[in-house]
């Protein structure tokens, strides 16, 4: 499965406001609120103060004092949800965010959910300078999510990816249609669900990754033709056959060049047994694109399944279908010369025409006229023979080379190959290569 990866970043100028106090007398023009030190005893001092003494020293940019004064304020329930406590609190924590020593533990997330909160609070405390304060919130998670998924860290995206849309969902996402960022918003909001779905999709979570995966396809900021291969594999991963089908008809009918498309379609028609749909897309698809070497493949499998079935018997019209595999299997390798599976189906093409001769020429008497057709058979069975030679030849050279790491379908085609070039050396009396050809094949047994 293929990834998508978000590397947008954005940047923004914080705008950090804080409540102005009374101006008195002072060496700077202002008179600050005495509060006690971290060793009195909090009851003595109203907490109401600990709040103005943040603001000021917010004010002032002693962000350190800023910070343990409104510590402070929060662990009264007296003020701890007051809007103004709420406030302080949030333009204090951003700023810290500007801090080196800050910025590894992201004070900017606690801001965030102090917005979060004052928002359900008082929706319209400070709407302005909120509102600013909640966007930089956003496009912060939107960074650290990107470079969370980037990271394949999925769960920490997810997360972070939520928080952005929560708060830009706000007042179902009314809340900024007037801030100068609504249009980035959307670009915004739109790679932050589409991550999150490549996240859960990612992650085996298709049940949580398709309606999100469904957002992704029905947004033009989002839609792409991954989209719809997650979407349809999803559906596919849950034993959804009926909208997996209907993704993928989606897709290949909005991206007709998308080899990946194509063939899920494919193998869906493949896998529902579907003959006739299966060959009608896959000539559509060489149509599209003569040059894909494994469609041309596919469609000379197709050909001869349809020339030779497995079961039942052959169609009237089986030399033409076995001259369309001819010439499907020959495109492949044009395309992709040193491709085993290419020259050994090839190969095995002509071999298997060769020993269909073969059959008639041991059903031939031995009269001197049958013994006419019988030496005719003979040199049209040895030239089909002679002609499968080149491409076993070849595919056994490709196999060999990673004999050790061979199995499975690999491995049978490899064998099946030596068997028939032992074969077609006896036949053409080479005996010194024919038993080289059994010797490697009792090696592998």
């Amino acid at each position: 499965m293929k990834t998508i990866c978000w590397v947008i970043s954005f940047h923004f100028i914080f705008s950090v406001c804080a409540f102005a106090q009374a101006d008195t007398s002072s060496s700077h023009g202002k008179k600050k609120i005495v509060v006690a030190n971290s060793d009195d005893n909090l009851l003595e001092v109203a907490p109401e103060k600990y709040v103005a003494s943040a603001n000021d020293a917010l004010n002032d940019k002693h962000l350190e004092e800023a910070k343990q004064d409104i510590d402070r304020a929060m662990v009264r329930p007296e003020v701890n949800e007051k809007p103004k406590t709420l406030y302080v609190k949030a333009q204090i924590y951003l700023s810290l965010q500007t801090l080196d020593k800050y910025k590894p533990v992201n004070p900017y997330r606690e801001a965030a959910q102090t917005l979060l909160k004052l928002v359900q609070v008082k929706p319209r405390y400070e709407k302005e300078t909120v509102d600013i304060s909640l966007l930089n919130c956003a496009f912060f998670y939107f960074n650290d999510g990107v470079r969370a998924f980037n990271n394949k860290q999925y769960t920490d995206a997810i997360d972070y990816l939520d928080n952005v849309l929560k708060i830009c969902g706000l007042d179902d996402g009314k809340r900024f249609r007037e801030s100068p960022s609504a249009r980035q918003l959307d670009t915004v909001t739109a790679n932050a669900v589409l991550t999150i779905a490549n996240s859960y999709y990612l992650t085996g979570k298709y049940l949580d990754a398709i309606p999100m995966l469904v957002k992704s396809k029905d947004n033009l900021i989002t839609k792409n033709a991954i989209v719809y291969q997650f979407l349809s594999d999803a559906y596919r991963r849950r034993n959804d056959s009926k909208n997996e089908f209907s993704v993928l008809q989606e897709g290949v009918a909005a991206y007709p060049r998308d080899v990946a498309l194509r063939n899920d379609e494919l193998n869906y028609y493949i896998k529902s047994g579907r003959q006739d749909e299966i060959l009608k897309k896959l000539e559509e698809t060489a149509a599209l694109d003569s040059n894909d070497a494994d469609i041309q493949f596919n469609l000379a499998t197709a050909y001869l399944s349809i020339a030779r079935p497995k079961t039942g018997e052959r169609p009237a019209n089986e030399a033409e279908f076995v001259t369309k595999s001819e010439n499907a299997f020959l495109h492949a390798l044009r395309r992709s010369p040193d491709n085993a599976g290419y020259n050994y189906n090839l190969a095995a093409l002509y071999f298997n025409l060769g020993f269909d001769v073969n059959d008639q020429m041991n059903a031939i008497g031995t009269s001197k006229e049958e013994q006419k057709k019988y030496d005719a058979l003979k040199i049209k069975r040895d030239e089909l023979l002679f002609k499968s030679m080149p491409y076993f030849e070849k595919a056994c050279s490709i196999f060999s080379a990673n004999e050790k790491g061979l199995k499975g379908e690999d491995m049978t085609s490899y064998k099946d190959a030596l068997t028939a070039l032992n074969k077609i050396y006896s036949i053409q009396n080479k005996m010194d290569k024919a038993q080289e050809m059994k010797t490697r094949l009792d090696h592998l047994q």
